[in-house]
């Protein structure tokens, strides 16, 4: 090889080795978000920490754990099954934290914890109704609109096909088709149970009370679907094709597999199978999906009580315009001083990374940002778990990457609160699982206490939203009536590349990914020109190549 055609070679390696450089370092600044956390040391030699239960929460879970091992080195494990199963498993001392969207105080546990425990806010979902239907030209239907009335039919067997009237005249008079719905319930005893039939006793309680009774089960919210265990029940209940599974994965899993099918699951799991999700009709007359801002919305108006837990009266009776009703928060319950040192610092890691740079994922994801207040509820759990590294004193966007506290993304309210949590002592041990119930107040009977909530990003004058995150596919996660707010319909710049790329859902770069980005496309652009630019010897004339071939030389 001649001395030329080597500096040549070099030059190419040396331009290639800087582009990738940039790049790289690109992406380690996209990939903390621009995030001003200081490192954590690593607990790489940390004991196993052990967690179970909700498969509501279970995608945020999964995804924290295995980026707080890829940062700090720590060791988390997570069993997906039920919430009434982590409630269960955790007061039998078999876990270090359970997952649940329900209390002890709900008696659907067999049995609570016999030393202090508290619960911690996660995250905010919803319950989204997730079907699979092709209407009669064959296409996929993605825009199916249900209120509480209809859902409460469907669920108790007394609507049976797709083109039921009462569907189709709230669908416009769609041309729907003559379809069995196949409704797919959860078999096992779960939080999604519990919060479906929580809604519609309290908004539906004339139709779901009576079909609990006749099918033997207590009436109101319960974590065990009232599904019958023999078939002497009144005949108007028709529940033939329905079809029963055991978690999430399952009941999305069925319902992804089957034309005609519907069931009730967190939103993450519609958008890991590209399923849609129904619009449900609020307060206010509008139809919604669920999405990162209108769960966030309708939890404003949730009160917490001194435990924590979570009274959802006032979400239901929202009446914001895009307050998707079927909202609320899943939670971690843990021990408070009774941990080891070794397991508490490990698992007040994995707390402040959930509560701050975990929520970053939480739109992408399927779920929507915990709000600061609820944030500083989890700080002042550390600070109660034996061993874990103490919390900063308030989140700020220095300590805290959370996007509603760094001002990625605009806040649009914040939960109201009887108390900030903390020690739970209880022995009492229920007879059996499941086995306590609430008794609805009735539609309209709201929560005495509704947060208003804290920063609003802008007032509520309109009655459509655009906005990202829409499992159906399109645009707008509100049906009805003008569009009077901007979202994907309109959005600018990295806006509307996530849109392109898909990722509607996100709340958008941070400043770092920007620049980085940047970076990167001068490198592009610039170092090949520098480095493997020739040395002319003398200045030429750009000439267009000739069409009779001859050309320049």
């Amino acid at each position: 090889m001649s001395q030329t055609r080597r500096a040549r070679a070099l030059r190419t390696v040396l331009a290639a080795v800087a582009v990738l450089g940039v790049a790289s370092t690109a992406g380690v600044v996209a990939a903390v978000g621009g995030s001003s956390l200081t490192a954590a040391p690593a607990l790489a030699n940390g004991p196993l920490i052990n967690g179970g239960g909700s498969s509501y929460a279970a995608v945020a879970i999964d995804q924290w754990r295995a980026d707080v091992e890829s940062i700090y080195g720590d060791n988390i494990n997570y069993n997906t099954t039920s919430s009434v199963i982590g409630l269960n498993e955790f007061a039998q001392n078999q876990l270090d934290f359970g997952a649940s969207e329900i209390g002890y105080s709900t008696g659907q546990a067999a049995a609570t914890p016999s030393e202090p425990y508290q619960y911690l806010p996660d995250v905010a979902g919803a319950t989204c109704l997730m079907y699979n239907l092709n209407g009669i030209t064959g296409h996929k239907i993605t825009q199916l609109l249900l209120n509480s009335h209809l859902m409460a039919e469907i669920f108790t067997g007394q609507i049976k096909y797709w083109d039921d009237p009462q569907i189709k005249a709230l669908n416009g008079g769609a041309l729907l088709p003559h379809t069995p719905i196949a409704v797919v319930w959860r078999s096992d005893a779960s939080g999604d149970n519990y919060l479906f039939s929580q809604y519609l006793a309290f908004e539906q309680a004339g139709i779901w009370n009576p079909f609990a009774k006749a099918m033997g089960y207590p009436i109101g919210a319960d974590a065990v679907f009232p599904f019958p265990q023999q078939s002497n029940y009144p005949k108007q209940y028709n529940l033939t094709g329905w079809i029963g599974a055991q978690g999430s994965d399952i009941a999305s899993n069925d319902v992804a597999a089957a034309n005609g099918a519907i069931t009730y699951v967190e939103t993450a799991y519609a958008l890991e199978h590209n399923d849609p999700c129904a619009y449900i009709e609020n307060a206010s007359g509008h139809f919604v999906v669920p999405t990162e801002l209108n769960d966030a919305v309708a939890l404003e108006d949730a009160l917490l009580l001194p435990d924590l837990e979570q009274k959802l009266d006032g979400v239901y009776t929202n009446s914001q315009a895009d307050a998707y009703p079927i909202s609320a928060y899943s939670y971690l319950i843990t021990q408070e001083a009774t941990e080891t040192p070794q397991k508490g610092a490990v698992l007040g890691q994995f707390i402040e990374f959930l509560a701050c740079k975990g929520q970053q994922s939480a739109g992408q994801l399927g779920y929507s940002p915990l709000p600061p207040n609820l944030v500083q509820d989890d700080f002042n759990a550390i600070d109660r778990i034996n061993g874990a590294t103490k919390a900063p004193a308030k989140p700020t966007a220095s300590n805290c990457a959370n996007p509603y506290i760094d001002g990625e993304t605009p806040l649009p309210g914040e939960p109201s609160q009887e108390g900030q949590g903390g020690t739970t002592t209880t022995t009492t041990t229920v007879a059996g699982s499941h086995t306590g119930t609430t008794t609805p107040t009735g539609p309209g009977s709201k929560s005495s206490g509704k947060g208003k909530g804290k920063g609003k990003s802008g007032k509520k004058t309109g009655k459509n939203k655009n906005g990202g995150g829409n499992p159906n596919g399109g645009s707008s996660s509100v049906l009805t009536g003008p569009s009077t707010k901007s979202g994907t319909g309109g959005i600018p710049g990295y806006k509307l590349l996530l849109a392109v790329n898909g990722l509607q859902g996100s709340s958008g770069p941070s400043g770092a990914m920007l620049w980085g980005a940047l970076l990167a496309s001068l490198a592009v652009l610039v170092l090949p020109a520098v480095l493997l630019g020739r040395k002319r010897r003398r200045a030429r004339p750009q000439v267009l190549p000739s069409r009779s071939g001859g050309g320049s030389s």
